[in-house]
């Protein structure tokens, strides 16, 4: 009896395992960079081996390029919240510094009370918090291209109509 309620939840991982998964990978919204260095940005992204499947966001029509044609995918991941607020923080108190030091127009200094500079502070971490969360963070994602395990940077094309030596460096940030 043990060994059968062992093998029954090892055949359950056998049948239901995410490796037989056949799902290609779902995006809500992302930067599709080309190679002829446009920019496209998406929804509802669809990428398998061969190609990505998506929605055009700038005339909402589908579109599937081959992955070939694409440089680079980039998908929206978190934002800049807590670096909003720390950097809003930071800048408004100092504001707040120079304002105390500063002196009236009859040359007596200004002595500001501890509430000016906590309201300066959490109105400065309020304002930086809110622009970072409107910034997102971008993640790269790997594409899967198939090649001969050797890429060259650089790219030397010469164009004999033009008489034009084109020089292309690709390099991934």
């Amino acid at each position: 009896m043990k060994n059968t309620v062992v093998v029954f939840i090892l055949l359950l991982f056998v049948l239901k395992g995410p490796a037989q998964s056949k799902s290609s990978p779902h995006y809500d919204k992302a930067k599709i960079y080309l190679d002829d260095h446009r920019i496209m940005k998406a929804s509802d992204l669809e990428v398998n081996q061969v190609e990505v499947r998506f929605m055009d966001s700038k005339n909402n029509e589908e579109i599937v390029l081959p992955l070939k044609n694409i440089s680079l995918i980039k998908v929206p991941k978190g934002n800049h919240l807590w670096l909003g607020a720390a950097l809003g923080t930071a800048t408004m108190s100092l504001s707040a510094l120079v304002i105390d030091l500063d002196t009236d127009p009859l040359g007596r200094p200004r002595e500001k009370e501890v509430g000016f500079y906590l309201a300066m502070a959490g109105t400065g971490a309020a304002l930086g918090a809110l622009i970072g969360v409107l910034a997102p963070k971008w993640k790269s994602i790997p594409l899967k291209k198939k090649s001969l395990g050797f890429h060259m940077p650089i790219n030397l094309d010469i164009n004999a109509q033009t008489n034009a030596l084109n020089l292309k460096i690709t390099m991934r940030l």
